[in-house]
């Protein structure tokens, strides 16, 4: 029975499964620990890139809502009194 390949690959899905069923519920946080995450990586410290990545995304709304490509910028039109 244990030469068969179709009863061992049972007992590894099995075997693995509960494995990773054990894990998942293990590693499973509580509200306590979200909560300390989440106040632990407040707002106030946000990285370079992060500030990058927050005014490429206001530039894209912006994009949005008037319609000019955020790629080409307009060309500015000097209004000359001739």
């Amino acid at each position: 029975m244990l030469s068969n390949p179709y009863f061992k690959s049972v007992l590894w899905l099995l075997g693995f499964g509960g494995m990773g069923y054990g894990l998942m519920l293990l590693t499973e946080p509580n509200a306590e620990k979200i909560e300390r995450i989440k106040a632990s990586g407040s707002n106030s410290k946000q990285s370079a890139d992060d500030q990058r990545k927050a005014l490429f995304m206001k530039r894209l709304q912006e994009a949005a809502t008037t319609g000019a490509p955020v790629y080409r910028p307009q060309p500015q039109v000097d209004k000359k009194d001739s």
